[in-house]
C-alpha cells in the first residue's frame, strides 16, 4: 500500500477534488507498488548561508564565544547576535546586500575595551578603557590607557539573491533524517564563507641603555602618542592617541673598564600590548620627533632620589620588517608619494634608545649612589705630604 505524507496528500487533494481522490485510494488498494515515507522542510522565503569562522590560522586563539554583527542594504545595522557556537554559523536571510563584521567575545566581555557607535557598521570603533588621572609629579596629570585585550575581527559582504529563496515545500525520504545528525544534508545551504579572523592588537618592545645601572632601584615610564583604538570594519586605528604606562621592565646590568674607571651599564625593556601609531602617523615621514615622547622615572638605591629623563621619540619608533610593508617602504616611482597599506597596522614596533640613534652622553646617565639602611660611608685619604721627624717619647 503506497504510503504519502499529510501535506503531500493535502496538496493532492486540491487539484483531484473529492471524486479523484477516491479514484486514486482505489488505485492505491489495487497498486503492489510502495512509496517510501517522506519527511519535509520549508524555506520561509529565506536563504541559508553558513558562515565558517577560522580563529586559529592568525589569531591564534579559539574563544568561548563571538559576536556577529549585519547591516542590510545600508549602513544601519539591524541584528546583533552573540553565540557559543564559534565554529559556524547558519543565517537565513531574505534578499538583499549583507555586511558582516565578527569578533570574538561579547561587547560587555571586555574589561579594557569599550565600543562606541553600534548602530553604524562603517563608524563602530573600540577604544581602551583609561586609569585615573596621576598626581606623581614625573607625569602630572596624566591618564594612562590600559593595555587592550586580545580583540581580533574579520569584516566580508555577500549578496542574498531572489533566486537564491523560495517558499516552496521541499520533500525528502525520511530515513535520511534518521541516518544524519542533522538536516544539513537535505536542507540545502545556498552559500557558504569562509571568514579567517585577524588580531587587532600589536605589541610594542621598548629597549633603553642606562649608564650607571647598578645605582638603580626601580623604573617606571609611559609612552605618548599612540592610538588610542581602532575602527572594528576597516581596521585602521583612530587618529585620537593616549599614554601607555610602562611598569613591567626587565633588567639586565654589564660592567666594563672605560680608561681608569669602573662603568656599571645595563639595558631596560619592556614590551606592551598596544592598538599601534595612529592613523595619519604610520609612516616615519609622517611623524615628527615629538609625535610620541618617551618619560623614564628611576628611583635610586637609596629609596629617596629620583630622576626623571624624557626622550622625543616619534622619529625612532619602527615597525619590525615586514612583506606587507615593501610599498611603503618604497615611493611610487611616478608620483613619488608613500601609501601606507592597512594590511599593515598591527605589525609589531620597535623603540631602542641606544647608539646610533643616541649618543652615550644622551642616554639615561644614573649617578653614584649608596644603598639606604647600610650605614655605609666614603672615606677619603690624604695625599702622603714631606717626611717629618717626630720625637716620641719613651
Amino acid at each position: 500500500m503506497m504510503k504519502i505524507g499529510l501535506i503531500r496528500l493535502i496538496r493532492l487533494i486540491r487539484p483531484i477534488g473529492l471524486i479523484g481522490l477516491i479514484g486514486l485510494i482505489g488505485l492505491s488498494l489495487t497498486s503492489c507498488h510502495r512509496e517510501p515515507l517522506e519527511d519535509y522542510y520549508t524555506k520561509n522565503n529565506t536563504a541559508k548561508i553558513r558562515v565558517k569562522v577560522d580563529w586559529q590560522t592568525l589569531f591564534k586563539e579559539r574563544p568561548s564565544g563571538m559576536t556577529l554583527v549585519l547591516a542590510k542594504d545600508g549602513d544601519q545595522v539591524f541584528t546583533t547576535d552573540i553565540t557559543n557556537d564559534v565554529d559556524y554559523q547558519d543565517l537565513y536571510l531574505e534578499p538583499g546586500y549583507y555586511k558582516m563584521l565578527i569578533f570574538n567575545r561579547s561587547y560587555g566581555e571586555f574589561g579594557t575595551i569599550t565600543f562606541g557607535q553600534r548602530n553604524s557598521f562603517e563608524n563602530i570603533f573600540a577604544v581602551g578603557k583609561n586609569e585615573a588621572r596621576t598626581t606623581d609629579f614625573w607625569d602630572v596629570n596624566v591618564s594612562y590607557t590600559r593595555e587592550p585585550e586580545h580583540i581580533g575581527c574579520v569584516v566580508d559582504s555577500f549578496p542574498v539573491t531572489p533566486s537564491m529563496v523560495d517558499d516552496d515545500i521541499h520533500f525528502f525520504p525520511y530515513y535520511e533524517k534518521e541516518e544524519e545528525e542533522s538536516v544539513d544534508s537535505v536542507e540545502r545551504i545556498d552559500s557558504i564563507y569562509h571568514e579567517v579572523v585577524e588580531p587587532m592588537t600589536t605589541e610594542m618592545d621598548i629597549r633603553v641603555r642606562v649608564i650607571g645601572i647598578k645605582y638603580m632601584r626601580s623604573v617606571i615610564g609611559s609612552i605618548s602618542g599612540m592610538a588610542d583604538g581602532f575602527q572594528l570594519t576597516q581596521a585602521w586605528r583612530r587618529n585620537q592617541t593616549t599614554h601607555h604606562l610602562l611598569d613591567n621592565w626587565n633588567q639586565s646590568t654589564t660592567t666594563y673598564i672605560d680608561g681608569d674607571t669602573l662603568k656599571s651599564v645595563g639595558y631596560i625593556s619592556t614590551t606592551i600590548r598596544t592598538f599601534g601609531l595612529p592613523r595619519g602617523r604610520e609612516l616615519n615621514e609622517q611623524r615628527d620627533s615629538t609625535s610620541n615622547i618617551l618619560s623614564l622615572c628611576f628611583t635610586l638605591i637609596d629609596d629617596t632620589t629620583r630622576i626623571v629623563f624624557r626622550y622625543p621619540v616619534g622619529k625612532m619608533i619602527r615597525y619590525k620588517k615586514d612583506a606587507q610593508l615593501s610599498r611603503a617602504d618604497n615611493p611610487d616611482e611616478e608620483s613619488g608619494s608613500k601609501e601606507f597599506p592597512k594590511s599593515a597596522v598591527t605589525l609589531e614596533l620597535d623603540l631602542v634608545v641606544d647608539a646610533p640613534f643616541y649618543r652615550e652622553d644622551e642616554l639615561p646617565n644614573l649617578p653614584y649612589t649608596q644603598p639606604s639602611g647600610t650605614g655605609a660611608f666614603d672615606a677619603e685619604v690624604a695625599p702622603w705630604g714631606d717626611d717629618v721627624n717626630v720625637d716620641v717619647p719613651m
